[in-house]
């Protein structure tokens, strides 16, 4: 188990898709960064050109104002969610660290990263040679989890980290740092790392059956990226409805990174992408054991 450990994660950092992941994560960051610095008043202001004083002051108010809300998750949304940003035109340090976690945008990056640590080894017979040397299935694919969830928590801490200091040195944390702040910091992004590495056991489960490259990432983006968007259409109109979807990872996802949402809403979200990780695991398991591998 150790010797399969090691080779998975020795394939997971050498592996030029993860590399480019990580460029990629990086370039988010520096995204981020660019987009709530550009956003200014002055900025807008001129943009407005010929508009009537009054409309821009305005217009600016209800912009600033954008990100307050009372709801801790707007289902359905895509991209990085401001929501419980105090100040559009000066997001903090603190504020950003939970906006840098994107919705959709982990997503992505999750599935061709399993892809191609999982359903392209497939195609490339990699996992029969390695099966043919007497290795048990369950620690295989169990080493292989463990790899990946491992890639998913150092793209997570590129994404964050990055915008976190430039913002934080820019803008300012936002208030007096304190120490809680710090744990409660770790505690999302532990929370965090917990669910996304959920998403990628489904997804292993999804390379498990395809067994394609292509095929998993465009069902994956499907199943993470589309279906929220139109379930988030229903959310908050049906109670049943309502009842079934905050138990699902979509939901678990934005509850876990959002800047409303309080220590129990991270342990709720912890628990429910824990539980999701152990059944995908399962389940891909015992269709992995059964499968002729050619």
């Amino acid at each position: 188990m150790l010797r399969l450990m090691k080779a998975e994660l020795y394939k997971l950092f050498k592996g030029r898709a993860f590399k480019t992941l990580c460029v990629v994560a990086v370039v988010l960051g520096i995204l981020l960064v660019g987009i709530t610095s550009i956003i200014t008043e002055d900025f807008l202001m001129d943009s407005l050109g010929d508009v009537p004083q009054a409309q821009k002051e305005q217009m600016i108010t209800e912009l600033k104002s954008m990100g307050s809300s009372d709801s801790v998750v707007v289902a359905g949304q895509l991209g990085y969610n401001t929501n419980g940003v105090k100040d559009m035109f000066k997001v903090t340090g603190q504020e950003v660290f939970h906006v840098a976690f994107g919705s959709g945008v982990a997503e992505v990056l999750i599935a061709i990263l399993v892809a191609s640590m999982m359903a392209k080894e497939y195609t490339q017979g990699t996992i029969k040679n390695t099966l043919a040397y007497g290795k048990r299935r369950d620690h295989f694919y169990i080493a292989k989890l463990i790899a990946i969830s491992i890639g998913v928590a150092i793209i997570l801490a590129i994404m964050t980290i990055i915008p976190t200091i430039i913002i934080t040195i820019k803008n300012g944390w936002g208030g007096s740092f304190e120490i809680s702040q710090l744990l409660n910091i770790i505690g999302v992004y532990l929370g965090a790392t917990v669910v996304y590495s959920a998403i990628a056991a489904v997804i292993m489960l999804l390379a498990t059956i395809l067994k394609s490259n292509g095929a998993t990432i465009g069902i994956s983006m499907g199943i993470f990226v589309f279906v929220p968007t139109i379930l988030g259409f229903l959310y908050g109109k049906l109670d049943w409805f309502d009842a079934i979807y905050e138990k699902t990872l979509f939901y678990s996802s934005a509850l876990a990174t959002s800047i409303l949402s309080t220590s129990k809403d991270v342990i709720t979200a912890t628990i429910i992408g824990a539980v999701t990780l152990v059944i995908a695991t399962i389940c891909a398991i015992a269709i992995f054991k059964k499968q002729d591998i050619k």
